[in-house]
């Protein structure tokens, strides 16, 4: 009874590839009658995950029109990985997988160069490599990284991670040494890095993102400021105005936290003047920010949002800089940067945090007795509630301020005296132009 509904299946496929006139690319009719024949008996038992069944009629289908139909090695691959998977027998699950590599090859050879897919199926083919045979980190490495050549910016999340991957094994190995991992994570950052940023789609967007969080942390084991500095310093001695290496130094020890060094912030100077930019100008605010240098970076800064569009350099900028100007005593032009955060995050905790910080800061300019002398801390207070209430990464910061700061609260005499009192509402005639509750202490 199966053989019947198989061969009624057969014919019915016949018929549908007849009709539809799909060439098989045989020598003659009766190979052409057999393609068909094998190529929906093998589909229905693969539909099923049946791989061990669907294997005859694909060998076969294989061996007589391997260029009938791309989906007859797509689906291959899917049915040896499957076999190779189920397979104890560590001899036979070598075999296996020497025919899926084939597979992968027959792909290309067939319908990958003349539609131009080659880069893309070897990226999938380098990444079953590192799977599946990770002892040999780097015939799976030179796979992917012809990937990487023929791909580019198209190189799919997965595979840029495999190819790391690779390579970090290949380190690991003692087959190559650490500052080939720093070459090509500025080649293969900054593909994934045009990926996050010019995605769409929000699940892909999301795939580039867990790529380099992973290559981040690939390159973080092995790296740190001490030897970056130490590999990178000599290339840029030799070559300081190689705009290339430059961007290679602010990259990765930026990435590495390694930006208070002095070799970050000359390359960052060398790559703001060969090329002004308002990213090139934060990268020097944040070096000088390292150093504590606050008006250097602030000037940088200020630099960066000038000519920015970018709504996350802005905020960044922004963010910094208040940090910058509450550091050089400029509470209240600290408040207007905090402000432009608000603008692009309303919900931002760190904006509110650095509104409070200004209002302490500044309370001496507000108020003309005891009382008002203090009242800075009831806006402030109220900046870190509304901090905490709306992000709670900043929460724990928040609530530590506003116990701290609900002790500077003015005594209950001390305003009674200027009828100032208990729970009425109070309005800044200054520049922090908040109106809030009258809050005292009782010692």
């Amino acid at each position: 009874m199966k053989r019947i509904v198989m061969s009624l299946v057969a014919m019915v496929f016949l018929g549908q590839l007849a009709n539809a006139q799909i060439r098989t690319y045989t020598a003659n009719e009766e190979d052409s009658v057999s393609c068909i024949q094998n190529l929906s008996l093998y589909i229905e038992y693969f539909k099923q995950d049946n791989f061990t069944d669907a294997l005859p009629g694909w060998r076969k289908a294989t061996s007589i029109c391997p260029k009938a139909t791309e989906s007859l090695w797509i689906n291959g691959i899917k049915l040896f990985q499957g076999l190779a998977e189920e397979e104890s027998d560590p001899v036979l699950k070598e075999k296996l997988l020497d025919t899926l590599f084939w597979i992968y090859d027959q792909r290309i050879e067939h319908f990958g160069r003349s539609a131009g897919k080659e880069g893309y199926i070897l990226g999938r083919k380098g990444s079953d490599m590192i799977k599946y045979r990770s002892n040999d980190p780097k015939a799976a490495f030179d796979v992917l990284q012809k990937s990487l050549e023929l791909q580019k910016n198209d190189m799919e999340a997965g595979a840029s991670i495999y190819l790391y991957k690779a390579a970090y094994d290949m380190y690991r190995a003692k087959l190559t040494e650490k500052e080939m991992l720093f070459d090509l994570y500025d080649q293969l950052g900054s593909a994934v890095d045009f990926n996050i940023a010019n995605q769409t789609d929000a699940r892909m967007k999301s795939a580039f993102e867990t790529a380099l969080a992973n290559i981040d942390k690939m390159v973080g084991s092995v790296a740190n400021c001490e030897e970056l500095i130490a590999i990178f310093g000599a290339q840029y001695e030799a070559n300081p105005n190689d705009i290339d290496l430059l961007h290679k130094i602010v990259k990765l020890l930026g990435k590495q936290e390694c930006d208070d060094s002095d070799l970050y912030q000359n390359a960052a100077v060398g790559i703001h003047e060969a090329n002004p930019t308002p990213e090139s100008a934060y990268d020097i605010a944040m070096s000088f920010y390292k150093k504590k240098n606050y008006s250097k970076a602030f000037a940088f800064y200020k630099e960066a949002v000038a000519g920015s569009q970018d709504n996350d350099l802005l905020f960044k900028s922004y963010k910094y800089g208040a940090n910058c100007l509450l550091q050089l005593g400029q509470a209240q032009s600290a408040k207007g940067y905090a402000l432009k955060m608000l603008n692009i995050d309303p919900n931002s905790g760190d904006a509110y945090m650095l509104i409070g910080q200004a209002y302490v800061q500044g309370r001496k300019e507000c108020g003309s007795n005891e009382c008002e002398g203090r009242a800075a801390y009831w806006a402030a207070v109220d900046k870190f509630a509304k901090a905490k209430s709306v992000d709670p990464s900043v929460a724990d910061e928040a609530q530590k301020l506003i116990n701290s700061y609900s002790a500077q609260f003015p005594k209950k005499e001390d305003c009674f005296f200027h009828g100032i009192n208990e729970g009425t509402t109070y309005t800044f005639d200054c520049w922090i132009g908040e109106t809030t509750t009258v809050r005292t202490r009782d010692n």
